[in-house]
């Protein structure tokens, strides 16, 4: 019966992350599957397999965000929730939920990707008619989402699309790091490698990828994610805050995004007020603090 569920409710978010990606398509827009639905058939051998709360579509070009918004409202969808890089509208008839991106993680501008680039190395996502990111491009996005977006403070999913995408595809550690450098995500999936080493114990396709990889990361996270008594963590503003310090390619860009994010293009909710904003995400322990140390 679970699996049933599960193959139902992806057919149902497929359907709607199809029909909004027509709709764009009819107004020239160009959107890109991301993370579940981009993944689910292909790494997982359908959606009874691969669970989803929602689908992730990536606008391509920044300046028409707004308008793409706008589409999904003339499809009935109504906005349920926001964050500094991503709208979240609700079908009310199927329950389906679509989460659409203005950049691939939070944050927006800290990491340098081209999206006119992504969407030239697009890929057909394998089960419809959607395209998905590159190989390198998902493998890599893959490692900020669980990384930096989540602090590892992920379920067994996040890893395993990591892994199942490096035993899937024939990518090397050298294009990924080339990649992920391109980005300013090398620490990244530096980091995600030490992750996925210290979760599983990986088979012998992918475990020279994933030391290869591992070198990357930060020796002060390197170290935490290794020793860390319960791992992955549970969500926390101290984690998350630490962690995208050590993770970020610039900290003075991610200080500037996190406490001043630039308005999101076609967002009607009301926004949280800075000045709570600023004490909320300053909450942190000296106690946690401590425990990072200083490298």
């Amino acid at each position: 019966m679970d699996r049933y569920w599960l193959a139902l409710r992806g057919a149902q978010q497929l359907d709607l992350a199809t029909r909004l990606d027509q709709a764009g398509r009819a107004r020239g827009l160009h959107l890109l599957a991301l993370k579940g639905v981009a993944i689910a058939d292909e790494l997982y051998g359908g959606f009874e397999n691969r669970a989803m709360a929602d689908v992730d579509l990536l606008v391509v070009e920044t300046s028409r965000f707004g308008e793409a918004a706008g589409v999904a409202r003339s499809l009935g969808l109504v906005e349920t929730d926001a964050s500094d890089h991503a709208l979240v509208f609700k079908e009310a008839a199927s329950g389906a939920v679509v989460e659409l991106h203005l950049a691939l993680s939070a944050c927006p501008g800290l990491f340098r990707v081209d999206p006119a680039a992504l969407w030239a190395r697009r890929k057909p996502v394998a089960s419809g008619d959607l395209s998905r990111l590159a190989d390198e491009d998902v493998i890599v996005h893959l490692a900020l989402h669980t990384a930096f977006q989540h602090g590892f403070a992920a379920n067994a999913y996040h890893y395993g699309d990591f892994t199942r995408a490096l035993q899937a595809w024939p990518v090397s550690a050298r294009s990924l790091e080339a990649r992920a450098r391109e980005w300013g995500a090398s620490a990244a999936i530096g980091a995600m490698a030490v992750a996925s080493l210290r979760l599983q114990a990986p088979g012998p396709a992918i475990s020279p990828t994933l030391h290869s990889l591992a070198r990357l990361c930060p020796p002060s996270l390197a170290s935490w994610i290794r020793s860390e008594t319960n791992f992955p963590p549970k969500m926390s503003l101290t984690t998350l805050a630490l962690v995208r310090y050590r993770i970020a390619p610039s900290t003075w860009r991610l200080l500037i995004r996190t406490l001043w994010p630039r308005p999101l293009p076609g967002r009607t909710r009301a926004r949280v007020p800075r000045l709570r904003r600023f004490f909320s995400l300053a909450e942190t322990s000296l106690e946690e603090v401590r425990k990072w140390g200083r490298a």
